[in-house]
């Protein structure tokens, strides 16, 4: 039977097995997801049609060329409150996809696809996260342009998910896998009513130290740490790993705080960490099973 860890207080939405914490070899687990109101969780789904570009084929009718997206993704990851992707499909159809938590318009994206792909078809398919997780993302947003621009970047891979979406009861389990240098990670989970769980360092696993270009899974259970399970309510949330030469905080923070107690702490230690210090993230969606 599951009960509460005597150092999370209750709006932190933390659980803790008793059974497992009794052999000190146990996991938590935690249900959370965002309370955005109906608006903030909608899709939005613009869509602009040109005339496809096309060239001639030496024996036959004119054929569709491949555009070339490289412009497009530069300019698409300079929208540091969204995760935004762009494919081409068979029928040379470009699409852009994702989610944001900031102001970013559809209809804005399709002109700038437009812009930069003239004679191409653009369609643009957005999901909107809550405001509430456009702060964390702005405050990383030149340590993630930075990992962008390493050979062996900080990154996420999601285990046990279909793409980013988790269901209710499923594990949240993921691996980071560190840059090319040694690095202390801080891996914080940002829900999107104004709270953050610090997944890394946590009670079980102090320390967030990590090889270089080594791999560390988060969330398995059985491991001997900290383990969380996705339950209601049910939306979109985020994930978001630091890496950096030393460590970010002298001192453990809470396991789980309000975000507007944070950030202005988590800002502070950035200002003052060393210039090899880098970041990326990821959006999560949780729905019932």
């Amino acid at each position: 039977m599951p009960v509460k860890d005597v150092y999370a207080p209750m709006t932190w939405r933390l659980r803790c097995s008793a059974a497992l914490l009794a052999a000190a070899i146990g996991g938590a687990t935690a249900a959370w997801t965002d309370r955005a109101d109906a608006a903030s969780e909608a899709s939005s789904e613009s869509e602009t049609v040109l005339p496809a570009q096309t060239v001639p084929a030496a024996d036959g009718p004119p054929v569709s060329a491949v555009p070339d997206l490289s412009a497009l993704r530069t300019a698409l990851a300079e929208f540091h409150c969204a995760e935004l992707d762009v494919a081409v499909g068979a029928d040379q159809r470009v699409a852009i996809s994702g989610l944001t938590a900031g102001d970013t318009d559809p209809d804005s994206l399709a002109l700038l696809a437009q812009d930069l792909l003239t004679g191409q078809r653009a369609a643009v398919e957005v999901e909107r996260a809550s405001p509430a997780l456009c702060e964390p993302l702005t405050l990383i947003g030149q340590l993630r342009s930075a990992n962008a621009g390493l050979a062996t970047p900080l990154s996420i891979d999601l285990k046990g998910s279909t793409g980013i979406l988790f269901e209710g009861g499923q594990t949240l389990m993921f691996d980071v896998a560190a840059p090319d240098f040694p690095v202390y990670l801080q891996v914080d989970y940002f829900t999107s009513d104004g709270d953050v769980i610090h997944l890394l360092p946590n009670p079980l696993e102090i320390s967030g130290r990590v090889e270089s270009g080594a791999i560390r899974r988060l969330g398995e259970r059985g491991a001997g740490g900290r383990f969380w399970t996705v339950g209601p309510p049910y939306g979109h949330e985020l994930i978001v790993v630091i890496a950096s030469p030393t460590p970010l905080f002298a001192a453990p923070r809470p396991e789980a705080e309000a975000a507007a107690s944070y950030l202005p702490a988590l800002k502070q230690a950035l200002d003052s960490a060393a210039p090899a210090t880098v970041a990326t993230a990821r959006f999560v969606k949780t729905r019932a099973p």
